[in-house]
């Protein structure tokens, strides 16, 4: 590997932390969506344009996204092709252990001099990398020897900077690398991937220059106060590349593009700010300042006495940005300022209009500081079939918040201290956002395989609150993954659903025969149709309100349910069936059964007397007769309790048949018709007058005795008629003996 490839793939390294899929090849500004607002603009297209850099997913770079400290290590050792099949047995760092996954690149990083931990025996695990060590990480690679350069260090700041890397950060201040934020370094901050390749982007150009650039004058020191956190600006523009300016002879004031300012609208009690974007200045190192404008006249023209006092904003940056600076605790309104800028060589922009920004600030939002909540119970996994993509699921309620974006990561806990630590978590599943009532809609979380998965859940606000990458925040789903998914509805055969036409003042009901379902174990429903436009379709307002008649049995029957104490009339009855993965038959008039209800009042027995038998209502219950002989006359009776009509009676005897010449009586002695004889003429049924009467008569004539034996004559009534309740007397039997010839 040559020098200039080495440089570029540990630039890479530096500039990634996570796994990458590079997006189409052609202009960075074209394939990273997210870069316009970013000071490293330039620096990004550049590196991406030498192949040193490349995104994360399609089309972004993720320019404020941080790197941690092992996963630099991993990439750095990888990059350079370390040998890590063969790491010590004991550890350097206390904090990276044998068993933790960073342990061999760590180790080869250290034993080729790359990194040296942040002492006290710790490496850092799980801390993102901060600005110096970035540095010292840099200047190494350099090949360059620092020693004694840390008493040129002029930052405000110096004194907070680590003494490990005085002497590396100010090696990168003499050779242009780095000029830190209005005098200030920053040292503890968490270095971003735009800041990486901001740096990179400089160390590339001094290498490439074969170490020969003399070294960048030392920043002129600029008060500044402490950082302020930074809200959504109200004003915003589009970047640009910066302009180069390093004439020794310049007599030009630096461009001024008062379009790419912006201000930072924070509320009351906070300082509001002004910041240039990318191209807002068109010189490196230029001292930008903001006069507040009342064009008292009225005439768009800046005049001398119409300017406010002078508000430093510090320097410009090397890609023309300025850093936020305070410009007060502003009321709400519209402000007008004029932007200046001077150059080393003392030229300044014009104080006009054509320099001016303006900006409305609406000072009303206290920033939202907490995370969303999130109720890791509340998630579900789907368990697709093989071949199609398992889902996970919020019920209401998951997340606290509405609209926050919802991730879910791939938990192992691979030392089983029921803690999420660095490196145990996969990559991050998007779920979508958050509704009103905190569900989340499933989303795909890939065709996994049968077993036990764990998740850890998060949530992020619109103002960037996460939710903590916890234990707390997990939820164990169990797949099986061993069912194809029913998408059939059950059938249903409305042809074999009835009413049960009870008396007024008792709920009337239906049923379903063997096979009105065609699964076991459906919910079947019942909604009363009114075909209003008479067009023998069903429509969807034309519908009652569902009326549940229980689960389908193994044989496709469904137990009798209430439908209400309907009026005598006709009804019809849409049937439907959802099976248990909410499959349900349709609503539509193949699926219609109509019923009509007379609705009788009981006023008759339902239980018969004990008075009955042959010969008389008061005769023995058993008879003898001879086998072949022949009776001219057999006589059995029945005797109700109470008097009833239009009753329903059926006689069923063994051994002996009705015939059409047999009698019975209930108003008065008459033959059956052979429609009242069914099984085979073993049974008789037929209904009863319509005056009250109690006792009924059978006559049998000329009839040959059977084989011997015993022979049942068995007789019931339905007091209240057919057709209503159907409640049957108590089963009445007589004995019929059968001896052989003496």
């Amino acid at each position: 590997m040559n020098k200039k490839q080495w440089i570029s793939s540990i630039l890479a390294a530096a500039v990634l932390s996570s796994p990458i899929i590079m997006p189409t090849k052609g202009s960075a500004a074209a394939s990273f969506i997210d870069i316009d607002g970013s000071y490293a603009k330039k620096a990004i297209v550049e590196l991406f344009d030498q192949g040193i850099v490349t995104g994360v997913g399609e089309s972004k770079f993720y320019p404020t996204s941080n790197i941690t400290r092992q996963d630099f290590a991993i990439i750095l050792a990888k990059t350079l092709k370390l040998d890590v099949s063969n790491p010590p047995a004991l550890p350097t760092f206390l904090d990276v252990p044998t068993s933790n996954y960073a342990y061999s690149y760590v180790e080869a990083a250290v034993k080729a001099g790359l990194i040296k931990g942040t002492g006290s025996n710790l490496f850092g695990t799980g801390q993102n990398l901060s600005r110096q060590d970035m540095v010292v990480m840099f200047v190494r690679a350099l090949g360059v020897n620092p020693t004694g350069k840390a008493g040129t260090l002029q930052f405000a700041d110096s004194s907070q900077i680590a003494d490990y890397s005085k002497d590396f950060i100010a090696a990168a201040v003499e050779y242009g690398l780095i000029t830190g934020y209005n005098n200030f370094f920053n040292p503890d901050t968490k270095v971003d991937r735009q800041a990486v390749a901001l740096v990179a982007s400089k160390f590339l150009k001094f290498k490439e220059n074969g170490n020969t650039e003399q070294p960048a004058s030392t920043p002129t020191a600029q008060p500044s106060k402490e950082p302020v956190t930074v809200p959504t600006p109200v004003v915003g523009g589009s970047s640009s590349s910066q302009s180069e300016h390093s004439s020794n002879s310049d007599t030009n004031a630096p461009v001024v593009e008062s379009t790419k300012f912006e201000a930072i609208d924070n509320y009351n009690g906070t300082q509001d700010q002004l910041r240039g974007l990318a191209g807002a200045i068109g010189e490196q190192g230029a001292e930008v300042q903001a006069y507040l404008w009342t064009d008292a006249n009225e005439n768009g023209e800046v005049d001398a006495d119409e300017l406010g006092t002078a508000i430093a904003l510090g320097t410009s940056e090397a890609d023309g940005s300025v850093s936020a600076a305070n410009i007060g605790d502003l009321n709400a309104g519209t402000y007008t300022f004029v932007i200046t800028a001077k150059d080393s060589s003392n030229n300044e922009s014009a104080k006009k209009a054509a320099h001016a920004v303006t900006v409305t600030l609406s000072k009303n939002d206290v920033p939202d500081t907490t995370a969303p909540v999130v109720d890791a119970t509340k998630f579900e996994a789907i368990d697709n079939y093989n071949g199609t993509q398992d889902q996970l699921r919020g019920l209401a309620g998951a997340i606290g918040e509405q609209g926050a974006a919802v991730q879910a990561y791939l938990w192992t806990d691979a030392n089983e201290n029921n803690e999420v630590d660095a490196g145990e978590l996969g990559t991050a599943i998007a779920l979508g956002t958050s509704a009103a009532d905190g569900s989340v809609s499933a989303a795909n979380i890939g065709d996994l395989n049968a077993g036990t998965y764990t998740f850890v859940i998060t949530a992020k606000d619109s103002s960037n609150n996460e939710s903590a990458k916890k234990a707390a925040h997990a939820v164990t789903v169990t797949l099986s993954k061993n069912d194809v998914p029913d998408t059939t509805a059950p059938v249903v055969d409305a042809a074999k659903f009835e009413a049960i036409d009870n008396y007024n003042g008792t709920q009337d009901q239906l049923r379903g025969l063997a096979g009105a379902i065609g699964e076991q174990g459906a919910a079947v429903q019942a909604y009363l149709w009114t075909d209003a436009n008479e067009n023998g379709e069903v429509d969807a307002d034309e519908l009652g309100t569902a009326i549940a008649l229980g689960t389908s049995a193994a044989d496709g029957s469904v137990s009798a349910a209430n439908i209400g104490d309907l009026t005598a009339g006709t009804y019809t009855f849409v049937i439907t069936a959802k099976d248990s993965s909410n499959n349900e038959s349709a609503k539509d008039a193949a699926h219609v059964v109509t019923i009509e209800l007379v609705n009788g009042v009981l006023t008759t027995p339902t239980v018969t007397s004990s008075i009955y038998g042959f010969d008389g209502g008061g005769g023995s219950k058993t008879k003898q007769l001879i086998t072949g002989s022949t009776q001219s006359r057999i006589r059995f009776d029945f005797f109700s309790g109470e008097s009833f009509t239009n009753a329903e009676i059926q006689v069923t005897m063994e051994g002996i048949t009705f015939t059409t010449n047999d009698y019975y009586t209930i108003s008065g002695w008459t033959h059956p018709t052979s429609d009242q004889i069914s099984n085979n003429g073993h049974t008789l049924t037929f209904t009863g007058s319509n005056i009250g009467v109690s006792d009924i008569a059978f006559e049998l004539h000329n009839k040959v005795m059977p084989a011997p034996g015993t022979y049942l004559i068995k007789f019931k009534a339905d007091a209240d008629g057919p057709g209503t309740a159907r409640s049957y007397s108590e089963e009445r039997v007589i004995t019929l003996i059968i001896l052989p010839p003496a």
